[in-house]
């Protein structure tokens, strides 16, 4: 069982508030004494019971954190940026995990539940004296109004909400997309083709109007017959890739790192030199970019910062300072390697 004050204080031969002095660091206490209660609370191996001290003063400096799934790519490296910032601040943080991918994999919010598992991550933090509540989503959609499960500061990230006042932190999808076929351009004066993910999703809308705008401001023609929309998976860049090469295709666009690698996969299988006969780049710097041969150019989304931006927000709200703006977007940085004939 853990030791408490009371027990301290009567081991030490002293009130329970002169213990609570000691252990809170306040001054008024002589110096024996002092050393002498901190002796027993280490003996006794005291912790203390952080709730009721949040409870006592009224100031958790907890902020609770919402991943739609942790196993997300994205996810691990917002929360580190998070827990970051807390850290530099003296924050504790909680973490509530909803497992969306592997509850229902794609499109969770399109199950009913799932309203009634984010107000139960809500209620849950919020049961734990929570300042404020930091929201990741796994991909980028339309979060259901979060003021309705609570009256407490809430940040998004990689997610937009339908509550006016809570602010988003994402990164600019369409000017990545613009950047990364500049670099394909660079790369060869041949024919430019794409391959996005599905149709319905927002980031492959961003980032097919990013290549497209690139297309323009270069006056290059949009040839339909060079773009190809798949998942987002390794086997719709196997067998797109190869669709967008036979029909002449020097250099591809993949809307993300899984379908590159597939490209590179129909390359190497057919004997086409990626970086040499065809240049290609991809979407995420996921760690599969740097283990494929040839290793894969890409766009470096600022997942770190985008977690540090969000507790930074998170706390300026705290401290009464309302964020200048609801939305904040941050670039992404393009990773020049192998496929493109660049090296790490």
């Amino acid at each position: 069982m853990m030791a408490t004050i009371r027990e301290i204080a009567e081991l030490a031969g002293v009130s329970i508030a002169t213990v609570s002095n000691v252990l809170n660091n306040k001054p008024g206490v002589k110096q024996e004494t002092a050393e002498t209660i901190l002796q027993i609370a280490d003996k006794l191996n005291y912790r203390p019971n952080l709730n009721a001290r949040s409870l006592k003063l009224g100031d958790s400096r907890t902020v609770g954190i919402i991943t739609e799934d942790l196993t997300v790519f994205n996810t691990p490296e917002i929360v580190d940026g998070v827990a970051s910032v807390c850290e530099a601040h003296s924050y504790h943080y909680l973490l509530e995990n909803l497992r969306f991918n592997k509850r229902y994999s794609d499109s969770p919010w399109e199950h009913p539940e799932c309203s009634a598992l984010v107000r139960g991550a809500v209620d849950d933090l919020l049961s734990k004296q929570v300042a404020g509540i930091i929201y990741i989503g796994c991909h980028s959609h339309l979060v259901a109004s979060l003021r309705a499960h609570a009256n407490v500061p809430f940040v998004c990230v990689y997610c937009s909400c339908e509550d006016q006042d809570v602010p988003c932190i994402g990164y600019d999808d369409r000017h990545a997309a613009y950047e990364a076929t500049i670099e394909l351009l660079r790369c060869t004066h041949g024919k430019l083709g794409m391959i996005t993910g599905p149709i319905q999703s927002v980031h492959t809308l961003r980032r097919a109007n990013g290549f497209l705008q690139a297309l323009q401001d270069n006056s290059i023609p949009y040839e339909a017959s060079l773009v190809r929309s798949g998942n987002w998976d390794r086997d719709s860049g196997y067998q797109m890739g190869g669709e967008l090469i036979r029909a002449g295709a020097k250099a591809i666009f993949a809307q993300n790192d899984l379908i590159a690698t597939g490209v590179i996969d129909w390359c190497n299988r057919n004997g086409v030199e990626v970086g040499r006969d065809v240049a290609l780049i991809g979407f995420d710097n996921r760690e599969v970019s740097t283990v494929c041969r040839p290793t894969l150019s890409t766009v470096e989304l600022p997942l770190f910062e985008m977690g540090r931006t969000a507790s930074h927000v998170m706390l300026d709200m705290l401290a009464g300072k309302l964020p200048e703006q609801k939305d904040t977007m941050l670039e992404c940085s393009i990773i020049q390697r192998e496929s493109t004939g660049g090296y790490v």
